[in-house]
């Protein structure tokens, strides 16, 4: 997620902390976002992410779970992490931040199955920042369609690009005005082309849509 946005160098890994948690075993890492490659101090960092092994959560959890039995089975193992993937998006480097016009329109990158298509989306949007145009998305991995049109009613976002599984395997994504009440295919080339010329005349061009 972070190569598509391409602010991999800009991420600290500390993965030499002593687990803070009676529940950790060995090992227990942090991830900071920092302004310099090898800061010597991260207490300018921003926390991505935390994570780390958890057997003795386990461990603890199966002996009250199996009493008896324990002693004749291997209690497993287990490792997690928690990503900010709300941080990351408020906080990539400036320097990647194209020049938009926050008054202008906004654009919610939604999809429509396909187990989410957060890497789709991500790399949708990136590409539309390059281009100028002001785009968002829903920041979890699978968000119901209604999870989506909630997000743009709330952030009064009129114009929805819709990605489905379908639609990747034939190169076509949707495009929904809400308030002109207009949708159509385009091809996923194109789509930028598209969204500059609707744009310019507010969606309210007939021939877009035909």
């Amino acid at each position: 997620y972070l190569r598509i946005w391409r602010i991999e160098k800009n991420i600290y890994i500390d993965a030499l902390m002593p687990p803070i948690e009676s529940y950790h075993r060995n090992l227990f890492f942090q991830v900071f976002s920092v302004k310099e490659k090898y800061p010597a101090t991260l207490v300018e960092g921003t926390l991505l992410a935390v994570g780390g092994r958890y057997d003795y959560l386990l461990h603890r959890m199966w002996d009250r779970e199996y009493v008896g039995y324990a002693s004749r089975t291997n209690p497993p193992s287990g490792v997690g992490a928690s990503l900010a993937l709300e941080t990351i998006i408020q906080h990539y480097p400036v320097d990647f931040k194209p020049v938009r016009n926050e008054a202008g329109t906004s654009v919610l990158v939604c999809s429509r199955g396909g187990g989410g298509l957060l890497v789709e989306r991500m790399e949708l949007v990136a590409e539309l920042w390059e281009e100028n145009i002001k785009a968002q998305f829903v920041p979890v991995p699978d968000p119901s369609l209604t999870e989506q049109y909630e997000y743009a009613s709330e952030h009064d976002i009129k114009c929805l690009v819709i990605l489905t599984d379908t639609g990747a395997q034939k190169g076509l994504v949707k495009v929904r005005h809400l308030d002109v009440k207009k949708e159509k295919e385009v091809q996923r080339e194109s789509l930028v082309r598209f969204l500059l010329d609707a744009i310019a005349s507010q969606f309210r061009n007939p021939s877009l849509w035909s």
